[in-house]
């Protein structure tokens, strides 16, 4: 963004940039945080829009929201804020980007839209519009945000070369999960990806595209990928440290892994994506932990997470998981537990593994392979593999 005629500081421009740098490839995030707190606390520094913009943002990528929502709240109470149109266009912004991190979709798509009928510069337009995809999904308008792809050109082929292209893609991957086209949303993610590492963009705080993508892997049956994108994003979120980004990167490693750390690694996800106060990701990570605990036959301990989810969901409005949360509980009757072979059968039969892939995976006969479903079923009262699914939770989006 071009600070324009304001008479930035080259001080301060010089550390504001500087924290970016540091912040998009993921290191030092401690000082990162102390130079942004230098920023903000410099001499009339909320005179200079370009300095504050960056440092927000930047401060956002440290995890920090309960200090950037301060520093908005004072933003707004200075009239040179509230006085200028562009001023208040970054202002907007900035606290819908806080509502969306928060979990508060409904928010967050209420300030970028009003923001986007106001005509945005051209380079903060496909950054709003990326945020407001991402809002309207967590708020369960799918259609709209389709809607709203459309209306920017941008539900076909995305031109590389526009502002902010990489965060467009990554949005539109979120839309593609949770519409269930799982092949798009990966190519998007990927694409996502691609595009930042050309920016030497590397830190999932600044876009977490490989544990979304890790996901989509997973639903597209390709294991392997899934693994090694949740692996190189958890190694990536480790060495910058925010909370949010472990917490993603820990729950992709539980849902896309084999063997017995799935469960502690979903419990620490969901401790890690709390201190955070991500509510939309913990959602998530709350839901397939209560799916993991009722296939290893603690029906009781998923009930209360699948609780807390609708807790969640219900003071942050979020409109995306209100169904399957429902539904979830409501098969979390007396549900009886499964065998440990059971449990890791029906794992891979929710994944959308045929019989045959189960097998080969778990060196199993086929028939072998049949008997334990047949009991699976049994047990929890289905007829088969769609009713699985709503019982242990659906492949996650």
């Amino acid at each position: 963004m071009d600070p324009g005629d304001e008479r930035v500081p080259p001080d301060e421009v010089c550390l504001s940039l500087h924290s970016l740098e540091l912040a998009n490839l993921g290191v030092r995030r401690s000082l990162v945080h102390e130079q942004v707190r230098e920023i903000l606390t410099a001499k009339d520094r909320r005179g200079h829009p370009y300095c504050m913009w960056l440092a927000v943002l930047t401060l956002l990528y440290t995890g920090d929201l309960v200090t950037a929502h301060a520093e908005c709240r004072e933003l707004a109470r200075d009239p040179r804020w509230w006085g200028s149109a562009r001023h208040r266009d970054l202002l907007t912004l900035l606290r819908a980007r806080i509502s969306l991190l928060a979990g508060d979709g409904v928010k967050s798509a209420a300030l970028l839209e009003g923001a986007l009928g106001r005509r945005l510069p051209r380079e903060l337009t496909y950054l709003a519009l990326a945020w407001l995809v991402e809002a309207q999904v967590m708020s369960g308008r799918t259609d709209e945000a389709h809607a709203s792809l459309l209306a920017h050109g941008l539900a076909g082929r995305v031109d590389h070369t526009i502002p902010d292209a990489a965060h467009v893609l990554a949005a539109r991957g979120t839309l593609h999960m949770a519409t269930g086209r799982f092949q798009h949303a990966l190519d998007d993610f990927t694409s996502s990806g691609r595009l930042l590492r050309a920016e030497s963009v590397t830190n999932p705080a600044v876009q977490p595209w490989r544990s979304r993508a890790a996901f989509a892997a997973l639903a597209v049956r390709r294991r392997d990928l899934a693994q090694a994108l949740a692996s190189d994003e958890l190694a990536a979120a480790r060495t910058w440290g925010a909370p949010r980004g472990i917490g993603l990167a820990l729950h992709a490693m539980a849902v896309t892994g084999e063997g017995d750390c799935a469960l502690s690694l979903l419990e620490e996800a969901v401790e890690l994506l709390d201190l955070a106060q991500a509510r939309g990701d913990l959602i998530h990570a709350l839901y397939d932990l209560a799916a993991l605990q009722t296939g290893r036959g603690d029906p009781s301990a998923a009930r209360n997470r699948l609780e807390a989810a609708v807790a969640i969901g219900r003071d942050s409005r979020n409109g995306l998981w209100a169904s399957r949360l429902s539904a979830a509980l409501d098969r979390q009757h007396d549900v009886p537990g499964l065998t440990g072979q059971e449990a890791r059968i029906s794992e891979l039969a929710r994944a959308g593994y045929s019989n045959r892939e189960i097998a080969d995976t778990l060196f199993l006969a086929v028939r072998t392979v049949e008997f334990h479903l047949s009991s699976v079923y049994r047990k929890l009262g289905v007829s088969g593999r769609k009713e699985l699914r709503a019982v242990l939770g659906a492949v996650p989006s």
